[in-house]
């Protein structure tokens, strides 16, 4: 098996059988198929302890101690580490598959794993090691096929390498068990297995932690090696559910079920943004691959196979998002950190018109290739409303004309850079003109709608226009995406390494980092195709169901970080599948548009909105009595700050675009989906966060220095569960030494010269199937990069209205207060 040498088709029908049930007879009680041991409980059935914080953390840790003794190097079988490490893991999983009541045969089930794990990266993206010095031969594959005893092998020491750890050569048991369960084809929820990830993901960060306390280097490698083991863990157990989710989404995406396959904790040793950039290819947008990179569908961040398709793909092609230098400013080079450095955005020198069909030769005398006008009398016949298509019957040799959009009508989507752009008064190219009617007629279209004849310069009429694009894209028979790297694949005939570049061509294109493009992809997903070389068309979902069932797991993810463009599941009581504001403002965090104040009027339209909505707090104030997670609000968009009850709203779902960029650390918003929600209400922003208040001492600054202030718990007294149900950091107060006081004295200093109150603000992580927050509360971690905490600062003169101040990130060295599960209005 490719990737896995010392798996086996016996090794993985041992493990079936070794986890299926078989009933004494038909009466007995059958029991779960699939369990999975959780570290916050303790007990059997009737008799369950909830562990707190403290036991949770002493149960992590004595796993992860016991792990360790079973890999320090040693006497005996040198290949039994892995075995060890193994047994260990298999005890957190509880199997009990009714493999008899499968319509497959047992041959079947395993022939079908082991082609869902032969999919599998070989080894996981690496991770990085402290010491440099020679290991112990026992950590790493020999090459031979059976293990090998320590008086054949020579001890002395080898150096590292990490696709050759022996703990990474084979999916561990349960990663084998999953892909069993899985291929049976059952009905579970989607993120089946979020508890148990979410739980190595607490032996993962608990063995990092040890790893980094270790004491010597000897030490450190085995702390190593079980980090490896876990990391790959991880890594095969979210390929494998995603894929199974993403599988089951094909049969009709629904966006409030996409956050719930995607909302898993994600380990501290996760490789950073520079890391996993330095494999980009050249030709590869920086802020394109950030968009990517960044996205909340991307759970393992594993990008090893999309960049090697893109790369093979374009590895000829020097860059283009460069901004060359001008008289009035030198050359800058886009750095992936906002789209005002990026050429891609900002180039001044479109050519309008100076794209032309591939058959065509363009600008040339003997060409017969010419701008048609439109027939403003044509356009202007159709009233009541009703937006206009191109007729391919009226249309001549000169002059555009028109007819109701219907049905019928293909809704074409491209980027005005690519030299499509225009306007219907000053031409269209006659090639363009036959290469959409006849791609339309192909596609059994009666006309086709794209902007640059269809919307004229004339203010009103493209106000007109634009309050009827979800519309004109929502009823079209067919959306073509058009886009000037995708129109170079060959798709004839048609393979899986095409079909593969088309995905990873257009997760980082222009037309997807748009977002006007995002609107038009979106509401036109119920049959969105793909124009390729030589005007052949491939369905967007025919390519996410072949990469999905075919290619490498690590291309799961950019599969799902392209779902929101594939059809919704429609139910009976609503065709249109409704977009979250956070879901929306997650798909427009790193997406851009040419004109900023079309930012606000974009963001209502993704969100659904029927009308069009020029501003932000007309926005905000249309989304009253909305629920809203407190996870979403932490970010570094600018708020609105001119009308009461709305100072804690973002002004814009992306952050502002700066000409260059500067060295302040971003924070874009994210959809905060497993946080605690709250909601909007004509005050302001009502809900539940854990907050530690600070109250300053004396009058004014000048009687006493900054950081004497008392810090105060805001959690309801509750008797002797409050601990339990209402209290993080318990004691972490009192903790605080006095480089903490003087460090968050610094930061709130300013606020007390106008309020008496300042609170430190974190969202708390959302139970499991609940609004509420889990028990004991704990905080819902900042989605994006960040090294400690993230808190809201707010700040009040009563305690009951408390305003908007800014985010911080919380230093790691300094000790954390106290935090209470309490109710804020912010206004």
């Amino acid at each position: 098996m490719p990737g896995f040498r010392a798996l086996t088709k016996d090794h993985v029908s041992a493990i079936l059988d070794q986890s299926s049930f078989y009933p004494a007879d038909k009466y007995a009680l059958l029991p779960i198929e699939m369990r999975f041991i959780s570290f916050a409980e303790t007990g059997s059935v009737g008799k369950i302890h909830w562990n707190t914080s403290e036991e949770t953390t002493i149960a992590l840790e004595k796993w992860c101690r016991d792990a360790f003794e079973l890999i320090k190097p040693g006497d005996g079988v040198v290949n039994s580490h892995f075995n060890s490490l193994d047994a260990h893991l298999a005890a957190l999983m509880l199997c009990n598959f009714q493999t008899y009541k499968q319509e497959m045969d047992k041959s079947e089930i395993v022939d079908r794993a082991c082609a869902l794990l032969a999919r599998l990266p070989s080894h996981p993206p690496e991770l990085p090691f402290a010491y440099e010095g020679p290991w112990p031969d026992e950590y790493f594959t020999s090459g031979e096929e059976t293990p090998l005893q320590a008086d054949q092998v020579d001890m002395s020491k080898v150096q590292y390498k990490w696709a050759k750890l022996k703990v990474l050569s084979t999916p561990s048991t349960n990663s084998i068990r999953l892909a069993l369960f899985l291929v049976m084809d059952r009905s579970v929820p989607l993120s089946f297995t979020g508890q148990y990830s979410d739980t190595i993901v607490s032996l993962l960060d608990t063995t990092t932690r040890l790893l980094d306390e270790s004491p010597g280097e000897a030490d450190a490698q085995a702390w190593f090696v079980l980090q490896a083991f876990l990391w790959a863990a991880w890594q095969h157990t979210v390929m494998i559910q995603l894929w199974y989710d993403g599988s089951k989404q094909m049969d009709g995406y629904r966006f409030d079920r996409h956050n719930d396959m995607i909302a898993k904790q994600i380990p501290a040793v996760m490789p950073g943004r520079e890391v996993i950039e330095r494999s980009r290819p050249n030709y590869m947008c920086k802020w394109a691959f950030e968009l990517l990179r960044s996205d909340l569908s991307c759970v393992p961040q594993d990008f090893r196979a999309f960049l090697d398709i893109y790369e093979r793909r374009f590895k000829d092609r020097s860059p283009r998002c460069n901004i060359v230098a001008t008289s009035t400013g030198p050359k800058r080079i886009c750095d992936g950190k906002a789209p005002g450095n990026c050429q891609r955005f900002e180039s001044e020198g479109v050519q309008i018109q100076g794209a032309h069909d591939f058959s065509c030769p363009g600008p040339d005398p003997n060409s017969s290739c010419h701008l048609l006008t439109w027939d403003e009398q044509s356009y202007l016949s159709i009233t009541d409303g009703r937006a206009r298509a191109i007729s391919l019957e009226d249309t001549d040799d000169e002059h555009i004309r028109y007819t109701p959009v219907t049905k019928d009508t293909m809704a074409v989507s491209h980027v005005w850079s690519h030299g499509q752009g225009g306007r219907p008064e000053t031409g269209f190219n006659s090639c363009l003109h036959r290469r959409y009617s006849a791609l339309a007629r192909t596609l059994n279209c009666t006309s086709y709608w794209m902007d640059s004849p269809c919307v004229p310069t004339d203010r009103t009429l493209r106000a007109e226009c634009i309050g009827q694009i979800n519309g004109i894209f929502e009823s079209s028979k067919v959306t073509l995406l058009a886009d000037r790297d995708i129109m170079d694949i060959d798709i004839h005939p048609r393979t899986l390494e095409a079909e593969e570049s088309i995905l990873a061509t257009l997760l980082v294109c222009d037309w997807n980092v748009r977002a006007w493009t995002l609107l038009e992809g979106m509401r036109g997903r119920a049959k969105l195709h793909i124009l390729c070389k030589d005007n052949h068309v491939i369905s967007l979902v025919d390519v996410l169901n072949s990469v999905l069932s075919k290619s490498c797991l690590s291309l799961v993810s950019p599969c799902l970080a392209a779902l929101h463009y594939s059809p919704t599941q429609v139910s009976f009581d609503d065709a249109s599948e409704p977009v979250s504001i956070e879901q929306a403002t997650c798909l427009l965090n790193h997406r851009h548009a040419t004109k900023d104040r079309d930012v606000p009027m974009i963001w209502a339209l993704v969100a659904g909105s029927e009308t069009v909505i020029k501003a932000a707090d007309e926005f905000w104030v249309s989304k009253i009595g909305e629920p809203l997670a407190t996870g979403f609000l932490v970010s570094g968009s600018p708020r609105i700050n001119k009308t009461r009850g709305l100072g804690w709203a973002p002004a814009r779902p992306n952050l502002l675009p700066p000409a260059a960029t500067d060295d302040a650390k971003q924070y874009p918003a994210y959809d905060g989906q497993n946080s605690v929600p709250g909601r909007i209400t004509k005050e302001g922003f009502r809900a539940e966060w854990l907050g530690a208040v600070l109250r300053r001492r004396g009058m004014g600054l000048g009687l006493v220095p900054a950081w004497m202030f008392s810090v105060e718990n805001p959690a309801q007294e509750g008797g002797e569960f409050r601990e339990y149900f209402r209290v993080y950091n318990k004691g972490g107060s009192d903790k605080m030494d006095m480089k903490t006081r003087r460090k968050i004295g610094s930061v709130v200093a300013p606020l007390f010269k106008t309020f008496r109150w300042v609170a430190l603000l974190m969202p708390a992580l959302r139970d499991r199937g609940t609004n509420g927050a889990t028990a004991p509360p704990r905080p819902f971690a900042y989605q994006g990069e960040s090294e400690g905490p993230v808190v809201v600062v707010v700040a009040s003169n009563d305690q009951e209205a408390w305003e908007w101040q800014f985010i911080y990130e919380w230093e790691r060295e300094c000790q954390l207060p106290e935090f209470g599960l309490a109710e804020f209005l912010l206004v």
